[in-house]
């Protein structure tokens, strides 16, 4: 499977995909994307250094008021949070004073007519392994069904919904010709992440951890 990935603006450092690469999909108004999911991937990016390059994407499938690329602009310039996450910070008697330390790129917004147009729903279809070799009949009513989960989004991100996410945080790990080796949404144990990523380094460098 490939990691569809478009975006439309990069608005710290730039992206260029190396061997192995984790990126974050985020929303600005996510109060998780912030308490546990920027904390983790900091963390394993601090683990394993230059042997994986981490990214974040902010995307919007919804609260389009919010999550936008000028209040992810203060995010990053102004360490400004908005919204719920800045009610979950306030809450705890948090600050965010974190220094994202890796690229962070913009997903492109796409609009309803664009999500449930044919060219569209085969570009989903073809990048998904679970529609492979299926019968016309299940391949039609596959369609049939994208398209009406598309009409729940007035608009979306299109990384968001061409990889077909459930939500944010999420997770992707990918190699260097953008095939995702594997994925997560929301919280996962850092233990399970390190031993799938120490997997990846013994079958393609011999690089065991101790």
């Amino acid at each position: 499977m490939t990691f569809n990935l478009k975006f439309s603006e990069v608005l710290q450092g730039s992206f260029k995909p190396a061997e192995l690469n984790l990126m974050m999909v985020f929303q600005v108004n996510c109060p998780g994307c912030f308490l546990q999911g920027f904390p983790q991937i900091i963390s394993l990016q601090t683990r394993y250094q230059n042997k994986l390059s981490c990214f974040a994407l902010s995307t919007a499938f919804e609260d389009f008021e919010l999550n936008t690329a000028e209040n992810t602009r203060l995010l990053l310039e102004e360490n400004i949070l908005v919204g719920e996450t800045k009610k979950a910070f306030e809450s705890r008697g948090l600050k965010w004073e974190v220094q994202i330390p890796f690229p962070v790129l913009i997903d492109t917004m796409i609009n309803q007519q664009e999500m449930l147009r044919p060219d569209y729903i085969e570009t989903v279809i073809s990048n998904h392994p679970q529609f492979l070799g299926v019968s016309k009949p299940e391949l039609a009513e596959a369609k049939k069904s994208l398209q009406s989960y598309f009409t729940h989004y007035q608009q979306c991100g299109y990384t968001f919904a061409t990889n077909l996410l459930r939500g944010t945080p999420s997770f992707i790990l990918f190699n260097q010709r953008m095939e995702i080796l594997f994925q997560w949404f929301g919280h996962m144990d850092s233990n399970s992440i390190e031993t799938k990523l120490d997997e990846y380094f013994v079958l393609n460098s011999g690089d065991k951890q101790e």
